[in-house]
């Protein structure tokens, strides 16, 4: 059998040299259809076209170019497990090897062309499987990929029909349209190439392996060739780089690591960063505006590029669009948004009022469980979905454990006793605070009414006590804060951080020392939320009488205080903290990789700065902080550690850089001239339980009924722009459907296109909608719309059609009422109604059924959808949403495997260190659970087929997403007054039993 040496040939020569020139005038593909053509005349086209068929097409050069043949070494026996056997038509026929040594690393490229070219998805990449023998080389960032080649359109390979079967001129005709036509790009996969970098100079063996197993051990020696190296290491970073900004478009998980490798790569190697460095599609929001809702609501793309600026060595306040150095935060707070004064007016007769209402400071959000066993509903029903009400709707690829996390900081646990004993000494119980960014360190508080202060006082002290004697990190203390004492429960990491104050008969436990003091402050001066004119006329719209479940108030000043510039500001530094605490935590990885074993690993952060695994100005930030170690657990000087941040209301920012002025500024000029007031919103949540009936129509489900009802009040419509003028005044009338439609939704809307105010209305019927993806562009949007069984309507008539020219609305009678408009659409008119579809059976079963009819209760939009339990709709939704959960499935895997791959973690330590670099613990959003395949050398989820290299493209049997495990229907309407906008939703809920 020859040596490899002996089979081995470029990836790029695999064809006739001859025929590989792309940039002819003429091409070879047109000359072999024109050869075609030849030969149907001469009466032997079949023949020839049979014959052309298996003949090697060229195709466009290859990147990196093939390289000039070198001498290489010979692969060693296989390893265990063996190379695929021969015949497989996916595996390489022979293997190229090319290495050229260079300082500080060497270039070596692998590539291994296919027996036979591959259309569509190759057969799997390769990668490095192990160690390099001997182990003083060591084998850095490997990037694998296909060598995909672009061919021509082969002439058409149909047979010639027999003589009396066919026309000459046709056949003529189609391959003069062929040629004339051009040639259709076909992808094909020829070969498998995987390019990494190494240490040293001399010869080395290393095992590369696919999927399959392991195919061989290549043996490597470098040449010394300036040129070409520096041309391979070229061709190494743009591989590279394509590769890490193809996972950073994919995942779901922070990208931090292609991220961190990139930046840190560029600067050791003196490599250009890439063009889209740090700016993903949500970086991309230029309007000051919905940028700051980012910023608040901790949109991942925010992140990201805080995350890449701090990798790149750039200062927060010089991001990648201001990329100023770093500077000195000297100049004053800038002046806040100009919010104008509420207009709203005081009560004659102020409605009645709940006592812990009393004590809440104006600027905090509110959230009343009005019971302590309303309180054990809702933390009953998050517990059933992993402590994350999030979960509910779907799996993301981190579990932040966020509420766990907020009851250990405040010392307040429930347990057994806790929940006997609880109803007996709380009256009522509530959350306040400031903000809700539980993930990173929230300010917040759990606010007690006592039935008895005594018992509910020596309760949690008892609790609070014992936590600190078990535990020698704690301490408990009382300290005096302007307003009164308080005793506080600590940690120097801000793990556990519980201030307990008291002002009869209420309790507050809350991490912020600000809203402990403000509480105190409210209790003696009485200028709490309730004596506030807003809240007066909340309460007065939705009064206690309801007994909801759940109220939640978010105060004008609570929102305004969220775009303070001293809470926007401090929001984005600590962002920049949690930044680079996960770069220490990758930087520390990298070092590990380039440690041998006769050498101690660089740990500390000034060694990590100085051997460029962290930029050369990391760590320099305006206000003074940085992160510091304690053995393992990394934390900021002044915020703490991640997740358990020091809260923002307890951080005042007092001087700013001028970058942090220009970009705050920018934010209250927006806000002064296209949002000068925030409205506050009110909700509130009541629930009804049902009792199981093994034997009804719900198949023996605990089921419970949430209605909901949400203010926005007072309400300024012009603060919302053009959409909120869409709506007519508030109706009551209501669109009957018909009882098989699945979904409803109608309108009461005013537009000049329609004329005076029109209900419109549409409905669909069960059925499998067109995948999202096929109805790009009009006329695959046309096709879809026929073939969706639903139907779109008006009332009273509305004219718009009637006006088109030529009469193209009313189209050609086909029965009575009914027209067929051009393009296949029916219309129905008659009863003041008008009514669309593409099926005009759909129309006539569903119009017996429609009606307009008087209804109680005024609204704008009405809309329901029922239970999708057994339906084909309940299918298709299962589908789109476990595609989106298998692919974050599969870039959580990924992201474990690049730490093993790029950064050499062990496997043992991989889910754990993702754990500190992620700030939560990786879970994989289809249920399963990660684990590694010794036979594959991967992560793998255990919710993907044993067989399968990643999650299947179609959901499995059993599969069901977590919206659809609970949903069973809702209905909603939402009303829009000139003072208040209002949305009522009632919705039914499987729970667990």
């Amino acid at each position: 059998m020859p040596s490899t040496s002996e089979l081995s040939t470029p990836v790029g020569s695999l064809l006739p040299t001859n025929l590989a020139a792309a940039s002819r005038p003429f091409s070879v593909p047109s000359l072999a259809k024109l050869g075609v053509l030849v030969g149907i005349w001469c009466g032997f086209g079949a023949g020839l076209n049979q014959s052309l068929a298996q003949f090697p097409f060229p195709f466009a050069p290859v990147q990196p170019p093939a390289i000039a043949p070198v001498p290489f070494g010979t692969p060693g026996p296989p390893q265990p497990g063996g190379p695929p056997q021969p015949g497989d038509p996916t595996i390489g026929v022979d293997v190229r090897v090319q290495a050229v040594t260079g300082t500080p690393y060497g270039v070596a490229v692998i590539e291994m062309p296919l027996t036979n070219p591959v259309v569509g998805p190759g057969p799997g990449p390769l990668t490095i499987d192990g160690e390099a023998a001997p182990a003083s080389t060591r084998i850095l960032y490997p990037v694998s990929n296909d060598v995909r080649v672009t061919t021509g359109r082969p002439p058409s390979e149909q047979p010639v029909p027999r003589i009396g079967r066919g026309r000459l001129l046709n056949r003529m005709g189609n391959l003069i349209r062929e040629l004339a036509s051009g040639d259709e790009a076909t992808e094909q996969t020829v070969g498998r190439r995987v390019m990494f970098l190494f240490t040293g100079d001399q010869p080395f063996s290393i095992p590369v392996r696919d999927h399959l197993g392991t195919l061989t051990m290549v043996d490597v020696r470098p040449v010394s060739d300036p040129a070409l190296a520096a041309s391979m290491q070229s061709a190494w970073w743009e591989e590279t780089t394509a590769v890490a900004k193809a996972q950073i478009d994919a995942t779901d998980t922070p990208p931090w690591i292609p991220t961190y490798m990139i930046a840190m790569l560029s600067g050791r190697l003196n490599l250009p960063l890439p063009a889209w460095f740090g700016r993903g599609k949500e970086s991309e929001t230029k309007d000051p505006l919905l940028n700051t809702l980012e910023w608040i609501g901790g949109a991942a793309g925010v992140a990201n590029e805080v995350f890449a600026s701090a990798a790149a060595g750039g200062s927060l306040q010089g991001t990648l669009d201001d990329p100023s150095p770093t500077q000195v935060a000297a100049l004053p707070l800038p002046q806040a948004p100009a919010w104008k004064v509420p207009m709203t007016s005081a009560l004659e007769e102020p409605p009645a009022m709940e006592t812990i209402a009393s004590f809440v400071p104006p600027e905090c959000f509110y959230l009343r469980y009005g019971s302590f066993e309303n309180y054990l509903w809702f933390r009953d029903l998050t517990q059933e979905y992993g402590g994350d009400i999030s979960r509910m709707i779907t799996l993301s690829g981190v579990s932040n454990e966020s509420a766990q996390r907020l009851e250990q900081q405040l010392g307040v646990q429930t347990n057994a006793m806790s929940r006997l004993l609880g109803p007996s000494v709380i009256e009522d119980q509530a959350l306040i605070g400031r903000d809700m960014y539980l993930d990173d360190g929230a300010s917040i508080g759990v606010l007690f009414h006592s039935k008895n202060l005594f018992l509910l006082r020596s309760s949690l002290n008892n609790d609070r006590s014992k936590l600190a004697s078990s535990d020698d990190s704690l301490t408990l203390k009382t300290i005096d804060l302007p307003h009164g004492t308080a005793t506080v429960l600590r940690s120097s990491d801000n793990r556990v951080r519980s201030f307990m104050v008291e002002a009869d008969p209420c309790i507050l436990v809350t991490n912020s020392q600000t809203v402990a003091d403000r509480f105190l402050e409210v209790a003696q001066t009485g200028q709490s939320l309730a004596a506030s004119n807003d809240f007066q006329l909340a309460r007065s719209y939705m009064p206690l009488e309801r007994n909801d479940t759940i109220f939640a108030y978010f105060s004008a000043e609570m929102l305004q205080g969220l775009l303070d510039p001293a809470y926007l500001i401090e929001l984005r530094r600590r962002m920049q903290a949690e930044a680079d605490i996960a770069l220490v935590r990758l930087a520390r990885m990298a070092a590990q990789l380039h440690t041998t074993s006769d050498q101690s690993a660089v740990r500390e952060i000034d060694a990590l700065i100085e051997n460029g695994f962290l930029p050369e100005n990391f760590g320099d930030r305006a206000d003074g902080t940085g992160v510091v170690a304690f053995a393992n657990q990394l934390v900021d000087t002044r915020r703490g550690a991640r997740g358990t941040f020091l809260p923002i209301a307890d951080n005042p920012v007092e001087r700013v850089t001028a970058s942090e002025a220009r970009w705050y500024d920018q934010i209250a000029s927006a806000y002064d001239d296209q949002f000068s007031s925030l409205d506050p919103i009110v909700i509130g949540i009541q629930r009804e339980s049902f009792p199981i009936a093994p034997n009804g129509p719900n198949n023996g489900e605990r089921l419970e009924r949430l209605t909901i009802h949400a203010e926005i009040a007072p309400w300024q419509p012009e603060n919302y722009g053009s959409w909120a003028k869409q709506l007519g005044p508030p109706t009551q009338v209501a669109m009957e459907f018909a009882p098989d439609d699945l979904v409803a939704l109608q309108a009461h809307v005013a537009s000049e296109t329609l004329g005076p105010p029109t209900h419109l209305f549409a409905a669909i019927k069960d059925s499998t909608p067109p995948e999202p993806e096929s109805i790009d562009g009009l006329l695959s949007k046309y096709r879809a719309l026929k073939t969706l069984p639903g139907y779109l309507g008006a009332w009273p008539q509305p004219g718009a059609l009637d006006r088109l020219p030529l009469g193209l609305g009313r189209g050609q009678p086909v029965g009575p009422g009914m027209t067929r408009l051009i393009g296949g659409l029916y219309r129905y008119t008659g009863g003041g109604f008008s009514v669309l579809s593409f099926q005009p059976e759909v129309l006539d079963a569903s119009l017996p059924h429609l009606s307009a009819n008087e209804v109680d209760d005024p609204a704008q939009v009405r809309g329901r959808i029922d239970n999708l339990n057994g339906t084909q709709l309940e299918g298709w939704v299962n589908q789109q949403l476990y595609e989106r959960a298998a692919a974050a499935s599969r870039a959580g895997a990924d992201f474990l495997n690049s730490l093993m791959s790029q950064l050499g973690v062990p496997v043992d330590d991989v889910i754990d260190e993702a754990e500190l670099v992620l700030g939560g613990r990786p879970q994989c959003p289809l249920g399963g659970e990660y684990q590694f395949d010794p036979n594959r050398r991967r992560f793998i989820s255990t919710a993907w087929s044993s067989d399968q290299l990643g999650p299947s493209p179609y959901a499995p049997n059993g599969y069901q997403t977590p919206l659809l495990t609970w949903f069973r229907g809702a209905e909603f309407r939402l009303t829009q007054y000139t003072n208040r906008l209002i949305a009522d939703a009632t919705i039914e809920i499987a729970r667990a039993q």
